[in-house]
């Protein structure tokens, strides 16, 4: 039996509003509601958030007969009181955390009251907690949504640790500096990783996050997780889309059909210029006018042949600072409008209102030119539905480059949004544009986002979430000073000491390319003072290929086992050997697979090795990698099952080799009659290692990740911290 899938975010799909003294219900907008609606239609799963309407303006009745409607499509109402409203959304929500998440200032207003404020936002997300831990089952997911809810998955974790927590951040996340300036900084980031999976749309967001928890001194870091005491939590970027099909579709409907004729008949013979966007500080609204106006005053042949139809939806109208935008905005356009018009002409025609589907996609598709130039957006959907709805491949996107959709859209004009001349560069430059060139660039763009849909988005996040091994609690204890001193005094006591080593993540930091990895002067010299010594035998047992180590280490005491134990080539000796002849028949076969797979994945690629191969994916985006990992490794399973190989995923690694295959048998073998066992290494092949020897081993895991190492150091630079002491003994 399938465990339910739990479903929070602030609002629901579905809204509730009074309308004449009665209650009505309407599907909410945005990505969310559209991406997880399938989710919704099975009975197990559940949607939790607020219905849209403060309860205190509702009786008894009303909440029940609400609570009974929402129930139907599987949707759990949260009911706020007005003041609940205005500290935790309007307030800490909208007034606190949005503007400092998107770069913008805080209302010295909204400063005033932030204590205030964050009382309310921490009792509300308490209140989610409540209903939340109420509805699910035990062995639940659940999938926590966006910056109102930050809190929510600790209250989780303390009272529900079994279940699987996810938490997705619709917009940006700060730099760690700026996120420093909050009174509850660290509340808000403890708060957040009670999930196991953290998903962002951008890599620069996982990266400003990761930098976060550094600065905050939280957990034990590296570029994808961060370990606490007692879990591992995973970070990584999953860009949202649209529904594709949705807006492709759209023009094949009569009404919009009825619809774009008028549009056409009213603007023949000019170039239309569209914004969408809502009434937002972060926007970049008055800029995108100035930008306008600058385009007008420079290019008089234009005035009468091009018209900026700004639709603008209105947005927290309860908020003073966006009370204040829209009177600034609308008296600019007037401004511009009066300087500008003509008896047939309007430079701006300004539309203040929030238009159904089948208004908003003939004017996708009327504009000849989408102006979509926020100062900053956590992604920007409006640039994704514009590119869809061009069926007819004519149209040009204007992109601020500080759009997560930037990082994607590569073949709009990016630009700079608070930069006029970059502004008024793209507009010239769009309208101008050939056809050839923009319907080149219109393919390339609907090609990637007809394939990375929101509901691709949905299932790979969840799939991401569902399908992860289960992490136990971590019992690694950090090699403090007081364990290095018993380390070091086992060690000063032993005749025979035996020093296993894994090479890359462990002696070496990581690169993007192998071959980059040589040993600094540093390791070279601690390596060649410790294997110098009579009573330690030095062993670096690695997943490399014999032709890298053996040159670097080709003059010391040092034993090489290389590709996890396929190859040996002992201290004092020249010549490699292997203890097994292996079949390496398989490999053309599992080779085309895995080069297939590193096509799709750009800056991915394979590396052949005697035994095995392997698929590097460092640089790779972890989006893309995400996406056919997954599929790669059910594709591999059955093969390598008959082939008798493993399949091994590692750092940033998914290798290929023969079962007998191990570094444990090394290890074991190395270590017999020892008085003194010490092994270090970072990844998931070294767990052989620490598994197969002895209890009384010194066995240490670097970074995070869940391990059967008895001690755990930070990085690279403490194992070289270690080597230096080993030395000074």
């Amino acid at each position: 039996m399938t465990a339910s899938l739990v479903i929070v975010s602030n609002r629901l799909p579905i809204s509730v509003k009074r309308t004449n003294d009665e209650l009505v219900y309407y599907p909410s907008i945005g990505g969310l509601a559209t991406g997880l609606a399938g989710y919704t239609k099975n009975k197990k799963n559940k949607w939790i958030g607020w219905p849209g309407i403060a309860s205190d303006s509702l009786t008894v009745k009303e909440k029940n007969d609400i609570t009974e409607k929402l129930l139907t499509h599987n949707c759990y109402p949260i009911f706020l009181t007005q003041k609940q409203l205005d500290g935790f959304y309007n307030g800490y929500s909208n007034s606190i955390l949005w503007p400092l998440f998107h770069n913008m200032q805080i209302a010295p207003s909204a400063i005033k009251q932030q204590k205030s404020f964050w009382d309310i936002y921490k009792q509300v997300n308490a209140i989610y907690a409540d209903c939340v831990l109420k509805l699910c089952e035990h062995g639940s997911s659940i999938w926590i949504n966006d910056y109102q809810l930050m809190l929510l998955p600790a209250l989780l974790r303390e009272k529900h640790i079994h279940d699987k927590i996810g938490f997705f951040l619709h917009i940006p996340f700060p730099n760690a500096k700026e996120f420093a300036s909050l009174d509850n900084a660290k509340d808000l980031i403890l708060g957040v990783l009670g999930s196991e999976l953290i998903g962002f749309h951008t890599e620069s967001y996982v990266n400003n996050f990761i930098k976060t928890c550094q600065r905050q001194k939280i957990g034990l870091l590296t570029e994808d997780c961060i370990a606490l005491d007692d879990r591992i939590i995973r970070i990584t970027n999953f860009p949202m889309g649209i529904d594709y099909a949705k807006f492709a579709r759209a023009g094949k409907l009569k009404v919009v059909k009825k619809e774009i004729i008028q549009l056409h008949n009213k603007y023949r013979g000019r170039k239309i210029i569209l914004t969408v966007d809502r009434l937002d500080p972060t926007k970049g609204l008055i800029e995108r006018v100035h930008a306008y106006r600058k385009l007008l005053l420079d290019n008089e042949p234009l005035h009468g042949k091009i018209t900026m139809i700004m639709l603008v939806v209105p947005s927290r109208t309860e908020i003073e600072e966006y009370q204040k935008l829209r009177i600034q905005l609308e008296k600019l356009i007037n401004r511009t409008n009066a300087e500008f018009r003509s008896l047939i002409w309007e430079p701006i025609e300004y539309m203040y209102t929030c238009l159904p589907f089948e208004k908003l996609i003939p004017l996708y598709q009327l504009a000849d030119v989408a102006f979509i130039s926020p100062l900053i957006d956590g992604m920007n959907l409006v640039a994704k539905e514009f590119i869809a709805s061009k069926q007819n491949k004519n149209g040009v996107l204007i992109l601020s480059k500080t759009a997560g959709a930037a990082e994607e859209l590569h073949d709009a004009l990016i630009v700079n949004p608070t930069n006029q001349n970059s502004l008024v560069k793209a507009l010239s430059r769009a309208i101008v544009m050939t056809k050839a060139d923009m319907r080149k660039r219109l393919q390339n763009m609907q090609k990637h986002v007809s394939t990375y849909t929101v509901q691709n988005w949905a299932n790979n996040y969840l799939n991401s979430l569902l399908t992860s091994p289960s992490l136990p609690v971590v019992r690694t204890k950090s090699l403090s000073y007081s364990w290095q001193q018993e380390l070091l005094a086992a060690y000063s006591s032993a005749l025979k000491r035996v020093l296993l080593f894994d090479y890359d993540g462990t002696l070496a930091p990581f690169v993007d390319k192998p071959e980059l990895a040589e040993p600094s002067v540093q390791l070279k010299k601690q390596m060649e003072q410790i294997s110098s010594n009579k009573q330690n035998r030095v062993i670096i047992i690695s997943g490399r290929n014999k032709e890298s180590l053996g040159e670097w280490f080709n003059n010391l005491p040092i034993t090489l086992v290389v590709e996890h134990g396929s190859l040996i080539r002992r201290a004092g000796e020249e010549q490699w050997h292997t203890e097994m002849n292996f079949d390496t028949s398989w490999k053309p076969m599992i080779l085309t697979i895995l080069e297939q797979h590193a096509i799709k994945v750009p800056d991915s690629f394979v590396e052949q090795k005697q035994n095995s191969l392997v698929w590097h994916y460092r640089v790779a985006k972890p989006y893309y990698v995400q996406k056919y990992l997954v599929s790669l490794k059910r594709l591999l399973q059955p093969l390598t099952q008959k082939l008798n190989l493993k399949v091994e995923q590692g750092n940033m690694i998914l290798e290929v080799r023969p079962t007998s295959i191990s570094k444990s048998t090394y290890a074991l073998e190395y270590s017999k009659n020892a008085d003194f066992v010490l092994a270090i290494g970072d990844d998931t092949t070294d767990e052989e290692m620490f598994l197969a020897l002895p209890p009384t081993a010194w066995t240490i895991k670097v970074g995070t990740g869940n391990t059967a190492a008895r001690y755990r150091v930070k990085d690279v630079n403490e194992v070289h911290e270690l080597l230096d002491k080993l030395i000074v003994d």
